[in-house]
């Protein structure tokens, strides 16, 4: 009797040790819960850190306290983890993010995620810095974070896909390939710089007004139609201008913002008497457009009028697309 007994706690106590030893790996099989957010990438600065979350079909990117829904409520991101908050439940739950590859130590900012899109982490980058951002339409690519850096250029060095480019100017950040439509991207830059958004919100006095744009994708036809409608200025374009458009600008005018997504996606701006006119640049994007690239110039009369003596030649000054923004009188095509 005791011996049968005691055969009975040998085998419940080895059957219990069984199965402890193949919890682990029976865990490792299942399914993540999809209620919960899963997280994609941590940027983590002390005092400002973001995180790329997506939930319910969609994409979140949070700092401390973010809600994500009526559920789920971001408390607190960390280096590798976030801390939310559940409303159902009142209470805490605390997700990892296990990623493919990470830096050694921690030092200073740390960018740690599974492979997300360029825009995505210049999006993280951007915010935990306090930058303002914009990206050609034409750069894109995988970036793996796994690195530290103390500076947004140190960390964008590390984490920009090849044949890419990047210059920070005060707080302004600017991603482009190296040649966007076979043009060198200084030769973009430089164009940039030379249109001067002040100069522009002189003559549109609706333009010097701050905004928000945040397009992540967006059409360049919707968002010139934002900023027309928040700087009360008519913005004009060609019909078959389309491209996506990448920035994100907070407290910034409406003239600062057009001239950046603008010219850096190889555009100009025409200034006309009744308003804005957008074109793209010689070469670049549109081969055909149903108007002229230079200014209409006006025709000497054939034949001087009786009395007048001759006629002298007319002047044509050199063409002005030398110079970003051309100023020409409207003219009917």
């Amino acid at each position: 009797m005791l011996f049968s007994r005691l055969l009975k706690k040998s085998a419940l106590a080895a059957l219990l040790l069984t199965l402890a030893s193949i919890a682990p790996s029976m865990a490792q099989y299942l399914e993540p819960d999809i209620r919960e957010p899963r997280i994609r990438a941590i940027l983590y600065r002390k005092d400002n850190a973001r995180a790329l979350i997506y939930h319910d079909e969609q994409r979140f990117v949070a700092s401390d306290q973010t809600r994500l829904d009526d559920e789920w409520y971001v408390k607190e991101i960390k280096r590798e983890s976030i801390l939310f908050k559940r409303t159902s439940t009142h209470s805490f739950v605390e997700l990892s993010l296990k990623t493919p590859q990470k830096a050694r130590f921690h030092r200073d900012a740390s960018f740690y995620g599974h492979p997300i899109a360029l825009w995505e982490a210049l999006e993280l980058l951007a915010g935990a810095f306090e930058y303002q951002a914009i990206m050609h339409f034409q750069a894109g690519g995988a970036v793996v974070p796994g690195d530290h850096g103390h500076s947004l250029s140190k960390l964008l060095q590390k984490v920009i896909p090849p044949h890419h480019r990047f210059t920070t100017d005060k707080n302004m950040v600017t991603v482009l390939p190296v040649y966007p439509s076979g043009e060198a991207w200084t030769e973009v830059i430089g164009r940039m710089k030379l249109c001067v958004p002040e100069r522009l919100a002189i003559r549109y006095r609706g333009l010097d007004k701050p905004g928000i744009i945040l397009s992540r994708g967006d059409d360049i036809q919707f968002i010139l139609r934002k900023i027309s409608l928040g700087g009360k200025v008519p913005i004009q374009f060609p019909r078959d201008l389309h491209f996506p458009v990448y920035a994100s600008f907070r407290n910034l005018t409406f003239a600062q913002m057009l001239v950046k997504i603008v010219y850096l996606n190889q555009c100009i701006i025409i200034e006309r008497e009744e308003g804005i006119e957008i074109t793209p640049w010689p070469r670049q994007i549109l081969q055909h457009r149903p108007y002229a690239d230079f200014p209409a110039l006006k025709a000497a009369p054939s034949e001087p009028q009786e009395g007048s003596g001759p006629m002298p030649p007319p002047i044509i000054w050199e063409h002005l697309l030398n110079h970003p923004v051309v100023q020409q009188p409207a003219q009917d095509y």
